[in-house]
């Protein structure tokens, strides 16, 4: 008898989506998950690497602003993110500048 090869545990492929919060109908909020096995503290570190500015936390939510005003919020028990865009932006471009912060989101899991 030969030994078989114990099978290699391969991480599953992530796949993001970034859709706008079911109750939002001014399209401000935005969210996308994140798996379970996200090393927060490296991302938190990499999206201040990217611009963003640590705010404080509300409870176990990390906070996160860009300079135009927009906020990320990530709930690590949970793995959801909530990109929130500034109240300011125009209607109109409120899903680029959500795309753009999820942009930020992307870069920072995948270049740490």
């Amino acid at each position: 008898m030969s030994a078989t090869p114990a099978p290699t545990a391969t991480p599953a492929p992530v796949s993001l989506a970034l859709t706008r919060e079911v109750s939002c109908i001014r399209s401000l909020a935005w969210r996308t998950d994140l798996p379970a096995a996200t090393d927060w503290r490296a991302l938190g570190a990499a999206l201040e690497a990217r611009g963003l500015v640590r705010r404080p936390p509300v409870g176990a939510m990390l906070r996160f602003a860009s300079a135009t005003g927009d906020e990320l919020a990530a709930i690590p028990a949970t793995g959801r993110i909530q990109l929130r865009v500034h109240y300011t932006v125009l209607e109109h471009d409120r899903r680029f500048a959500a795309e753009r912060l999820f942009q930020i989101l992307v870069h920072a899991l995948l270049r740490p």
